[in-house]
């Protein structure tokens, strides 16, 4: 009996510590970076399917982050899309974008605009 217990105790433990990281994603705005129109574009959106929580999310920032050219990136399993900000003057393929987004277990999609309000 008291192992059973140990074990819900363990599992309700469990599942509201990642409700409380499901919900610290779940708000958390893609990066505002200002864009210089003079300059070439620094910061890159992309779909990205096959994502489903956070941990997700953590796998493919992780490899994009690779990738020399990138200062960061924040991805969001909710939204479908991975945002890739740019070190001044680096050049990123879309090749090793997608490169990255298959090595880390997800289908990439095609590179998307920003919405207005991001910009």
């Amino acid at each position: 009996m008291n192992n059973k217990l140990t074990i819900i105790v363990t599992l309700l433990i469990l599942l509201g510590a990642s409700t409380k990281a499901s919900a610290r994603f779940t708000n958390s705005p893609a990066p505002a970076v200002k864009q210089d129109s003079t300059k070439q574009e620094r910061v890159i959106y992309y779909e990205v399917f096959g994502m489903d929580c956070p941990g997700c999310q953590s796998a493919l920032e992780k490899q994009v982050n690779k990738i020399d050219g990138v200062a960061g990136s924040k991805a969001s399993f909710r939204e479908k899309q991975v945002v890739i900000e740019l070190k001044p003057d680096a050049k990123v393929s879309n090749e090793e974008v997608e490169k990255r987004i298959k090595k880390a277990n997800f289908t990439p999609g095609k590179k998307i605009k920003p919405l207005k309000d991001e910009e």
